[in-house]
């Protein structure tokens, strides 16, 4: 394999720092501009993410799952590129499933309208690769960038990793089975979502850190 000069693998880690950085931040936006068009009051505690697939802003959140995809993978590519840290190609795979991911939720949304009884599972198809496919990447890319940002940020992202699993497990198994929860199902599907962008943001912050003292 070749080695690239350090300029070049500077480069590249840059470039997935811009790269996370805009997906976090564009999803946020784009959801938030989303849930405000909602026709009624929208909830982040109550309401789905998927109820704002059948809104009048649709659009806006199939942007912020096609951004999010794109750019959480470009990100992924550009610090396998950069680092050639053991576990890459793992750390890549996860990030290329949560793309597809992504592109199958903006495409086949899970509201009544979209549900032919054809494509439905292809939604839900979709959030399996997103969610279970993105938190595998923060743990697997755990290791890969635990390596040069230290032990405290490896140790806080296999936390956001593990919320995220075990948020999407308690999620899907409510959706399932319709078993009353304390914690509202929107809640859970939430924090599977934002441990997967909370990470990029983290990581990108890291990185300009590291960036700066080298």
């Amino acid at each position: 394999m070749t080695v690239l000069p350090q300029n070049a693998r500077r480069r590249f880690v840059r470039g997935a720092v811009a790269a996370w950085t805009v997906a976090g931040l564009s999803y946020l936006v784009l959801e938030a501009v989303a849930a405000a068009a909602f026709p009624v009051h929208y909830s982040y505690s109550h309401n789905l993410v998927s109820d704002l697939g059948a809104a009048p802003g649709a659009c806006l959140i199939n942007a912020a799952f096609c951004v999010q995809g794109t750019l959480f993978l470009a990100g992924a590519v550009l610090v396998v590129r950069g680092l050639a840290a053991r576990g890459s190609t793992v750390f890549a795979a996860f990030a290329a499933a949560d793309a597809v991911g992504n592109y199958l939720v903006a495409a086949f949304h899970s509201a009544p309208a979209g549900q032919t009884g054809q494509t439905a599972w292809l939604h839900q198809t979709g959030a399996l690769l997103a969610i279970v496919g993105g938190n595998l990447a923060v743990l697997s890319g755990s290791s890969v960038l635990g390596c040069v940002c230290g032990r405290c940020y490896r140790g806080v992202s296999v936390g956001l990793a593990s919320l995220g699993l075990l948020a999407f497990v308690v999620f899907a198994t409510g959706l399932k089975t319709g078993a009353a929860c304390v914690v509202p199902l929107a809640v859970w599907e939430r924090s599977s979502i934002y441990s997967i962008i909370g990470w990029q943001v983290l990581t990108a912050g890291c990185l300009v850190v590291r960036d700066r003292r080298t």
